[in-house]
């Protein structure tokens, strides 16, 4: 207890009743726990709690890294983590490394996201403050508090997260503190899920004789009883009210008795009173400090005021003297945020305003950090005001990368004070184009589209920019036409063949991919690599690359997709992290085009590394195609629980920005996995959904046209074409095998051997010279006619491809059907252990992949097997023909050579041979001539009816 001039005395608040709060905090420092929340009412000793860990962090010897935020600050980016390292680097200065880490750790957060080698986003921002925490705890862990998280800014929240599930190394514990009716969600789902392991320690009121060791010894009984009956027990309002009058305290417990004090009611006027009792000098500066916040060292101060700088030194000495605050290095700290948020109410909202544009201008003299410019000349922003709206705008612009919310708050101010004058319109056209990519980042697609449309009509200086993310927003919601006149008239205004005709080119490309016109992508790529060869672009001629690979694949060229994939994919891994953010939804086509061209580790990693980027820049309107591509991939690769998964995620992503484009994308790539893993009812009910909200393109219209297909030949047999949605006028060539397999399997279906035959031939015919996958499903459809036809024999060597087929692409599924499919004409054959084996073969693919319901329904295939196997046993033997078996027997006996029995049955010259072969191992002949003898007594060749 101390005792200042007046006879105020003031009690350091200490740890009392909290014995099992302190035991489970030293739990949380021995180990096993990633983060403790602290969590209760104000003032109910959360801090306290805090500091109480930080002292026994580093009595254990751990690097403790600790700030808090303030109301006041709640809209500056990362906030909280400047009062971090303002404190390491206060703490460590000129004494060893964690204090020149500290010294970088806050340029990077206070740099309004600006490198030398330009604009920093949030990946870049967040790998590198876990760096920085990393090396600063020199291998001896490091404990992060964070007070107040309440007060965060979204900046600071999303960083904090991102710690919390990528900890630095080396022993990592985050503790917070925050209000019990405040949890940002970050921590609720982390408590809720208990992963990371979290510690929650809620700190309720505490009893009356804990209470009673927080009062001076001298306080009568029934004073003291007073306090505790107003307080509620809470230890901040304990300390509070000792310096409140007696009957001031009566008329309190008598108002509420046996309640708790409301912060919004008694507490500011016993905490008025403390800033009272100051000095007229005093108080003002205390005013000025809770202007300042983190700036308020007596420098600033004294500025804020309009005080002489010795004048705010002693009025500074008073405030500590009073116990209202302490001086941390060169700045002066309140004691509590509430005693801050006082002293900031008790100034005039006339003389706030002024205080706040002393600051500005204060930061301005002395280059201050942007971001804290930015942040006090919001809140004196007249209208009409341009170097504010210039401060405001460039900052914002600045922040679209690493803080997208507080972008596009920055971009609106700025945008309503910026005055109206013509010389600024390529500025206003800079600030609205900003703003559009901010609020499609942050989710909002049409109000994005809305803003773009209102630069697009100006100057083909100022709109081009505009006129390529207004592309982007087109493409998200279907409007292919539109995004496609836009761009042509964009591109035919500006004449330009630098960097902004080149990405206006590429979108194009990537346009015209999705409208099924690879001769107009492959035109519009081709110029745009053109003019990036004397350019250093790696990031956008990735781009270019991927979407010419993606229209070589849709033209049947397959040479060219190959060598632009692997061109795309060796540019995008030399780009630079920051660079190839712009081009987060283009890594999509490329991993498409890996996938297809039997590159999967590729097709991983690049998906891995933008979805990585895509989340840490914020980048929303990219995830949902990212998604799609990796739910994809994992399908072919037989994961399908996880692709699933993804596709789900990608569906509720791009619900979150309102596409329905992607939404039915998303839906398009689950509809197979879901179909395998669970069956015909929910994949039938996707492919209603589908059939009612198709995608607008008219590639991803092919595309979900045959994986529709391929559901309802499941569930049906005969799907009806009503049932089917309608192919698009324009076609590409990579989805044509596909398309020629299912109208084979329904011809076949509708008992049309014939027409099944002729498509399917088609459909290899297609398939030979490209991709493996493409061979594999054209030789299923060909297996599945030769059964329609009674051709078993070319039926098992056209399974047995496609199975190899699939199996050299990776689909792990597809894979499974072949070999399913080929046991089952092993078994119309008779030939029981090659059925079981074959059935063995489909059994592993299923049960890799997780596809549970294939996986049922080969059950009751093999029982079905398993009940015939005795009636073909029996009938079954050396010398049984099949029916066509016998045909070419009696060719072959007449001297007819293979080709000429493959042109007289309409068979292929292999499926004469395979049969040739069974028929010289059933007879036990060597040779034609052997052959020609046993047909001669024609009584002893049985045939299998």
């Amino acid at each position: 207890m101390t005792e200042d001039a007046s006879g105020w005395r003031s009690v350091r608040p200490e740890l009392v009743g909290r014995a099992r709060e302190l035991g489970m905090v030293e739990a949380a420092l021995a180990g096993g726990c990633r983060m403790i929340l602290i969590d209760g009412e104000p003032g109910v000793g959360k801090t306290r709690l805090l500091e109480h860990l930080v002292e026994r962090a580093r009595a254990a010897g751990r690097t403790v890294l600790n700030g808090g935020a303030t109301e006041f600050e709640s809209l500056v980016p990362f906030g909280m983590y400047v009062e971090v390292f303002t404190r390491l680097s206060d703490d460590d200065a000129g004494r060893d490394r964690p204090g020149e880490l500290a010294e970088a750790a806050l340029r990077t957060l206070l740099s309004a996201g600006q490198t030398d080698r330009g604009r920093l986003d949030r990946y870049h921002t967040y790998r590198g403050i876990r760096s920085l925490l990393a090396h600063s705890s020199a291998g001896r862990g490091a404990v992060l508090v964070l007070d107040d998280l309440h007060w965060a800014d979204a900046a600071s929240l999303e960083l904090t997260e991102f710690l919390l599930r990528r900890p630095p190394p080396g022993g990592f514990l985050l503790a917070v503190a925050c209000r019990s009716s405040m949890i940002p969600p970050v921590l609720g789902d982390a408590v809720a899920g208990q992963d990371p392991p979290v510690m929650r320690l809620s700190l309720g009121p505490l009893d009356e004789d804990a209470a009673a060791l927080l009062m001076p010894s001298d306080v009568d009984p029934r004073r003291r009883r007073l306090v505790y009956q107003v307080s509620g027990g809470n230890p901040l309002f304990v300390r509070a009210l000792l310096a409140a009058g007696d009957d001031p305290l009566e008329e309190l417990a008598e108002g509420r008795p046996g309640a708790s004090l409301a912060l919004e009611q008694p507490l500011p006027a016993v905490l008025r009173r403390e800033l009272d009792r100051l000095t007229p000098t005093g108080r003002l500066a205390a005013k000025a400090a809770a202007v300042a916040g983190e700036l308020a060292s007596i420098v600033v101060i004294a500025h804020v005021a309009e005080l002489d700088p010795a004048v705010a030194a002693a009025a500074v000495d008073e405030l500590c003297a009073q116990g209202l605050g302490t001086l941390a290095g060169t700045r002066f700290a309140f004691r509590h945020p509430l005693v801050r948020a006082t002293a900031y109410d008790e100034c005039g909202p006339g003389w706030r305003l002024a205080a706040h544009a002393r600051i500005a201008d204060h930061l301005r003299r002395t280059g201050g950090p942007p971001a804290l410019l930015a942040h006090h000349t919001e809140r004196c922003a007249e209208p009409g005001d341009e170097r504010a709206a210039r401060t405001l705008g460039d900052a914002g612009i600045a922040y679209l990368e690493s803080a997208p919310a507080t972008a596009v708050r920055l971009l609106g101010e700025a945008l309503r004070v910026l005055p109206g004058r013509d010389d600024l319109v390529p500025y206003r056209a800079h600030l609205l184009t900003g703003l559009a990519r901010g609020t499609g980042v942050m989710g909002s697609l049409t109000e994005s589209r809305r803003i773009l449309h209102e630069v697009i009509d100006l100057p083909p200086e100022v709109a081009a920019a505009a006129v390529a993310f207004s592309s982007v927003v087109s493409r998200l919601l279907g409007r292919l036409d539109e995004a496609r006149a836009l761009l042509s008239a964009q591109i035919r205004r500006t004449g330009q063949v630098g960097r902004v005709r080149t990405q206006l080119l590429v979108e194009l490309a990537a346009v015209a991919v999705l409208r099924s016109d690879p001769a107009d992508a492959r035109r519009h790529a081709l110029e745009a690599i053109g003019h990036l060869s004397g350019e250093n672009d790696p990031a956008l001629g990735s781009a270019a690359h991927a979407i010419l690979a993606l229209a070589c694949l849709q033209d049947g060229d397959i040479a060219a997709a190959r060598s632009h994939s692997r061109r795309a994919g060796w540019l995008m891994d030399g780009a630079p992290d920051a660079a190839l953010a712009r081009h987060m939804e283009l890594v999509a086509p490329l991993s498409w085009s890996e996938t297809c061209l039997q590159r999967p580790a590729d097709a991983e990693r690049h998906l891995a590394r933008g979805i990585d980027l895509a989340t840490m820049s914020g980048r929303s309107y990219a995830m949902p195609y990212l998604l799609i591509a990796r739910a994809r991939h994992l399908a072919r690769a037989g994961r399908l629980a996880e692709a699933i998964d993804v596709a789900e995620h990608a569906a509720v992503a791009s619900d979150y920005i309102g596409s329905s484009e992607t939404l039915a994308m998303a839906r398009c790539v689950m509809l197979l996995p879901v179909l395998w893993r669970h069956g015909v009812r929910p994949a039938v009910a996707l492919a209603d959904r589908l059939a009612a909200a198709g995608p607008g393109s008219a590639w991803w219209q092919a595309v979900v046209h045959v994986s529709v297909a391929r559901v309802r030949l499941a569930a049906d047999g005969r799907p009806d074409a009503d049932h089917l949605p309608p192919l698009p006028p324009m076609l590409s060539r990579d989805t044509e095998v596909e398309r020629l397999a299912v109208r084979s399997i329904r011809a076949g279906s509708d008992g049309d051997a014939g027409t099944a035959l002729a498509w399917s031939a088609t459909a290899v015919a297609a398939a030979t010279g490209g991709p493996a996958y493409q061979l594999g499903v054209a030789y299923d459809a060909r297996a599945r006619a030769l059964c329609r036809r009674d051709d078993l024999a070319g039926a098992a060597v056209a399974a047995r491809t496609a199975a190899e087929r699939f199996g050299e692409s990776g689909a792990v599924v597809e894979r499974g059907l072949a070999h399913q499919l080929l046991a089952d004409i092993h078994g119309r054959m008779g030939d029981v252990a090659s059925c079981r084996a074959v059935i063995g073969l489909a059994k592993s693919a299923y049960r890799e992949s997780g596809a549970d319901w294939l996986a049922g329904q080969l059950t009751r295939v093999e029982r079905r097997l398993a009940a015939r196997a005795p009636r073909h046993a029996a009938r079954a033997g050396p010398g049984v023909l099949t029916a066509r078996e016998r045909q070419v027997a009696e060719l072959v006996g007449q001297g007819l050579t293979n080709r000429e029995v493959a042109e007289r049955l309409q068979v292929s010259q292999k499926t004469v041979e395979t049969h040739v072969a069974s028929i010289f191992s059933k007879l036990d002949v060597r040779s034609r001539v052997a052959l020609a003898r046993r047909l001669a007594s024609r009584g002893d060749i049985p045939i299998d009816g």
